[in-house]
């Protein structure tokens, strides 16, 4: 397959998920490859029978994404693709904002800590991204390379809104996203002996915790249970403190800003009779 099919197929692929057909995707591709053109011209160059390319200019031309010129037979010319883009914005922004009105008098008051399940690789990211941006003052993080160079941005704007980013790999990691703790393991070999995972923990109320091999049925967990957020900060500790015995790298600080919200283990080993 070459890289002009391939752009094709995520194009189409992008298109469906907005509710479009294939052959509406297909009939666009192909006007913005070349237009003005003709129903016929548009069925033969673009793959499309021609009994149903008449069909689905006239569901373009409703949707706003295809224009008739006045002549016979008639030609058609597509939006530019920027207007598309702004077109499916504020399209998505308005059921966005008409769905969060509807649904928030459907649900009642809620008293318990809530937990679900995401599933899929993209899906993981984008709930990971989510819950980075609506951070208020601190993201740490357990991921690998490609899922940190995939966070990059999300991340970066919150190092930029001042929030406090922790990342521990046992991969290498861009070093300009924050407090970096790194083992530099290789991730393809690293990959022969563990699976993908990523560990998010954002304000000490939220989590996730999710597979990250690439797939579509990859599965995360989204929890605000306290206990469960514990347990995941009390492993990323032990992580970190790992990490500064063998490498030598003093970790002290992080540690120390991160157990916190944990119980004083030293301090009460200290107080303990006979200590």
């Amino acid at each position: 397959m070459s890289l002009g099919d391939e752009i094709e197929d995520q194009v189409v692929a992008a298109m469906k998920s907005f509710g479009y057909t294939g052959s509406d995707a297909r009939t666009y591709i192909t006007l913005l490859r070349g237009h003005p053109a003709t129903g016929y011209e548009l069925a033969a160059r673009g793959g499309i029978p021609r009994s149903a390319i008449y069909s689905v200019l006239k569901r373009l031309q409703r949707a706003g994404l295809v224009n008739a010129l006045k002549g016979k037979p008639a030609r058609y010319v597509p939006i530019p693709p920027e207007r598309l883009i702004d077109h499916l914005k504020t399209r998505f922004a308005r059921d966005i904002e008409q769905f969060e009105q509807a649904v928030t008098q459907v649900v009642g008051p809620r008293h318990d800590a809530v937990t679900w399940t995401v599933t899929g690789y993209e899906a993981m990211l984008a709930e990971a991204e989510r819950l980075i941006e609506a951070a208020r003052s601190r993201v740490l993080m357990s991921l690998w390379r490609r899922e940190a160079q995939r966070l990059a941005p999300a991340l970066t704007r919150a190092g930029e809104r001042g929030l406090q980013v922790t990342l521990f790999s046992f991969t290498p990691l861009p070093p300009d996203l924050g407090d970096v703790l790194s083992y530099g393991i290789d991730q393809d070999q690293l990959g022969q002996h563990w699976s993908r995972r990523v560990i998010l923990i954002t304000d000490a109320d939220h989590l996730l915790v999710g597979d990250a091999e690439g797939s579509r049925i990859d599965r995360a967990v989204v929890s605000e249970e306290p206990s469960l957020i514990e347990m995941a900060l009390a492993n990323l500790v032990l992580d970190i403190t790992l990490l500064g015995e063998r490498t030598g790298v003093d970790t002290h600080a992080v540690v120390e800003r991160l157990t916190s919200r944990l119980a004083p283990i030293e301090e009460l080993l200290g107080d303990t009779p006979g200590a």
